[in-house]
């Protein structure tokens, strides 16, 4: 990371101290408010996320938001997210990331401790609470520099009505190694088959360093969540997807696993027509052109629906099918 920037109002804050020790060759710039870098006019998204930045930033209430009906659930009645970061290390090309801002640039928000104590507030007002924590970020990819996974761990281990899931494409549970496993959360990893990582998920881990990786954080104690997301109808995807599942039938993880999802790539109308415009050439994109019963743009594939019966059966028939979502 060769620049950060910081917003002036916490320039002096601890967490922008600790930042700065972990980046000790970054150029650390301060600017009046985050919107200078990440709502530039005519700014290329494709461009930015050459080389994306870290800004950091105060965020303003509300530190908790309802999740959107069309996302999955769990089985949970109070469904929140919160965003600690916004946006990802990682370059996916189906990432709704891109349209749900104008930038790719990564904002670290500071103060961490405010968004904690919303998270207690609406823990007691409502009595449980599910919260996911990395939708709009990937928390654990930057877990060695950031360590923020780690801090909400420990900052709500005494909060155990509140259910926080960590969702990530990442490697990186080496960095979580020494954490003593909370109960209360949950390490959701997506997997995907090695031609879609490939194609489409630019600078993410291969598929067997990810398996790796969710197999030790099962070894260690954690509860884990396994997400086939998106599923994507590529050529030979049969096999593609067979493959996957013989790879994850030569290890011990179904019977350890705390439930599984599955779902076909979506996004709404909004988000697409700006991902659109930071893709233009992605054929991906501009091809979900059919809607689903949810209202939802997908993509327009003969074999669609064949793909998602196919995988959903395959994780029905390897776990209990009531511990298998489909979003």
């Amino acid at each position: 990371m060769s620049h950060i920037y910081v917003e002036s109002a916490v320039w002096d804050h601890p967490r922008t101290a600790r930042v700065k020790a972990r980046f000790p060759k970054a150029q650390f710039v301060e600017i009046e408010h985050q919107r200078e870098l990440t709502q530039r006019r005519g700014a290329v998204w494709s461009y930015q996320k050459r080389t994306p930045k870290l800004v950091l930033a105060a965020q303003s209430e509300p530190h908790l938001y309802p999740c959107s009906e069309v996302a999955p659930d769990f089985g949970h009645p109070n469904f929140y997210y919160s965003v600690p970061m916004q946006n990802c290390l990682y370059d996916c090309e189906y990432c709704y990331l891109q349209g749900m801002y104008t930038s790719p640039h990564m904002v670290l928000y500071v103060n961490q401790e405010e968004m904690w104590q919303a998270v207690r507030d609406k823990t007691r007002d409502l009595g449980s609470l599910y919260l996911c924590i990395a939708y709009d970020n990937d928390l654990l990819a930057m877990e060695s520099k950031l360590g923020l996974v780690a801090e909400w761990v420990e900052a709500l281990r005494a909060t155990p009505q509140a259910t926080i899931e960590v969702r990530t494409k990442s490697a990186n549970f080496r960095a979580l190694k020494d954490l003593t496993p909370s109960p209360s959360v949950i390490l959701a990893w997506t997997l995907s088959p090695a031609a879609v990582i490939h194609r489409f998920e630019a600078k993410t881990p291969p598929f067997q360093a990810r398996l790796d990786s969710m197999l030790a954080a099962l070894a260690a104690g954690w509860r884990v969540r396994l997400c086939l997301d998106p599923l994507l109808p590529i050529v030979n995807w049969r096999q593609e997807y067979e493959s996957l599942f013989e790879a994850l039938d030569a290890t011990n993880l179904w019977a350890q696993l705390e439930d599984a999802s599955y779902g076909t790539f979506r996004m709404n109308r909004d988000f697409l027509r700006q991902a659109r415009k930071a893709r233009p050439e992605s054929t991906l994109i501009h091809g979900a052109t059919a809607r689903d019963e949810r209202g939802l743009l997908v993509l327009s594939h003969p074999e669609l629906q064949e793909l998602l019966d196919t995988v959903g059966d395959g994780l029905k028939s390897r776990m209990d099918p009531a511990k298998v979502y489909l979003t």
